[in-house]
């Protein structure tokens, strides 16, 4: 099987005409499904017939309220949330609080599949990818298998996202084995992964989460620069397997050593796709400055939770409506539906999953930019969740437009102990006054202006540091988290991260 093997996009179309009616097939399913659950039997789920009805029975919901029947599912318990018990729980990425496990069904992972299928549909024709490979961001195992008290998995292979059908294809294409994934090894990981890419002359596309994550491969060249020329050069036995020796892929390695061009490395590249919005948009600004004309597809909202949007043929991010049933709630606390949106209006998104998650909100916030057909095309805006260490409640999207201008690296950090704020920043990037810079955008937020008037808060610090995307991405492996997973939010909750640092803030 190979590129063109991949269905026609043209078949992942609703046979319904009415984005509406589509939602409401989907969640009559979902909660016929799992009506005879714990969830469903307390909320009536069997007697619900429409939309409107869901919404006066079911009443939204946050993590913490849902938290006693995951308890349960952790425990080995079935039939809580959704039908039978969890093929496994993931772990959100935490940075922005304390990370949750979200439980998974056969179903939801089946309803990843019909929400990222479409988009992978598309690839071949829209960015004439015939042949070639590609690198798919299979993160490192790094820590060894976990489960919880009842003998459940945390964490999925990202592979079991792709589902039997389409198992052979990716293995087919992909430009590094999948054996490399299961490398707990971090330092034997990096390296095996950068042999493999480097080896890649026909690689086409690559398609990551963050762009960090690609920016921190192509720092690792340069780390482990002997390592890496000595495997080309005379090969290498690890895990059982054999690098075999590639004088031409050493050559390419050269050209990008002096020329610091990643191009020389895959000439035959069309396309990279990764998240681009919020607090990921500065560094997918860099990797566009970093490979020229290469084409940068902004890869849409696709959380822990659900898949919530993702790109079109235009690059537009499109909602999914295969994938779930999604509400929309504006600053009045008025709720929407998905084909009830405006353009240029904000909301947070509610979800429905059929991995037991209903009217749940996940604090993501959207911007609709307008329709193509009858799908809204969303734009991720950042994490509703507020910082409130004296009645501020600064939350991610506004800090994220405090900091735009700042180029590289940016972080606000709340600081509990003194209440208060750090800004870091990366060495490299510090200019003059910038710390009354920041703290005169902040003011516009009344609420962290009187704080600040009143001394509740204290001066905003300032704390530069050699590559601090190194220290916050080596932290949260440390704790667990996949790296394909770790987002740098532009407002961090947890002081720790930085905590060795800290008293050298200004």
């Amino acid at each position: 099987m190979n590129w063109s093997d991949l269905p026609d996009p043209q078949s992942y179309q609703s046979a319904n005409r009415g984005l509406m009616e589509d939602q409401e097939n989907w969640l009559m399913q979902c909660l016929a499904h799992n009506c005879n659950t714990e969830y469903g039997r307390n909320h009536a789920f069997s007697r619900i017939s429409d939309i409107s009805e869901y919404q006066k029975q079911v009443p939204v919901v946050s993590y913490q309220e849902l938290l006693p029947y995951i308890d349960d599912m952790t425990r080995g318990a079935a039939d809580c949330l959704f039908e039978g018990r969890p093929i496994a729980f993931e772990r959100t990425s935490g940075s922005t609080s304390a990370q949750k496990l979200i439980p998974y069904s056969s179903e939801s992972l089946k309803d990843f599949r019909r929400g990222l299928l479409p988009w992978l549909a598309n690839l071949p024709q829209q960015f004439n990818i015939t042949t070639g490979k590609a690198y798919w961001a299979i993160s490192p195992a790094t820590h060894q298998s976990q489960f919880t008290v009842g003998g459940i998995p945390i964490g999925l292979p990202d592979s079991a996202y792709l589902g039997n059908d389409l198992a052979g294809f990716f293995q087919q294409v992909s430009a590094v084995p999948f054996w490399v994934a299961g490398m707990e090894n971090f330092d034997e990981w990096q390296l095996t992964t950068l042999y493999f890419l480097v080896s890649s002359t026909d690689l086409q596309v690559i398609s990551i989460w963050s762009p960090t994550f690609l920016s921190t491969l192509i720092d690792a060249s340069h780390k482990k620069r002997n390592e890496l020329e000595m495997v080309l050069a005379e090969g290498l036995y690890i895990h059982q397997h054999e690098l075999p020796a590639n004088t031409s892929a050493h050559r390419r390695l050269q050209e990008f050593y002096a020329s610091d061009d990643p191009t020389t490395l895959w000439p035959e590249l069309k396309l990279i796709s990764c998240w681009a919005d919020a607090s990921s948009q500065p560094y997918y600004q860099q990797l566009k400055s970093c490979f020229g004309g290469i084409p940068i597809q902004p890869k849409g909202l696709l959380s822990t939770e659900a898949v919530i949007s993702v790109p079109g043929r235009e690059n537009r991010t499109l909602l999914t409506p295969q994938s779930g049933f999604y509400e929309f709630i504006d600053d009045n606390d008025d709720i929407y539906l998905a084909h009830e949106l405006r353009a240029g209006r904000e909301y947070q998104v509610i979800l429905t999953t059929s991995g037991g998650l209903y009217r749940y909100r996940n604090n993501d916030r959207v911007l609709c930019e307008g329709y193509v057909g009858n799908l809204p095309e969303l734009r991720f805006m950042g994490r509703q969740q507020t910082s409130d260490l004296a009645g501020e409640k600064l939350n991610e999207v506004f800090v994220n437009n405090c900091l735009k201008n700042i180029e590289g690296f940016r972080m606000l950090l709340a600081l509990n102990n003194k209440p208060g704020y750090c800004l870091v920043l990366e060495t490299a990037s510090t200019t003059p006054n910038i710390r009354e810079y920041v703290e005169k955008e902040l003011c516009r937020n009344p609420h962290y202006a009187y704080a600040r008037k009143l001394g509740q808060l204290q001066p905003l610090k300032l704390l530069t540091l050699k590559n601090p995307a190194g220290l916050y991405i080596n932290r949260a492996l440390q704790r667990g988290t996949r790296l394909g997973d770790i987002k740098l939010p532009v407002l961090c909750f947890d002081p720790d991260v930085f905590s060795d640092h800290l008293e050298q803030a200004a």
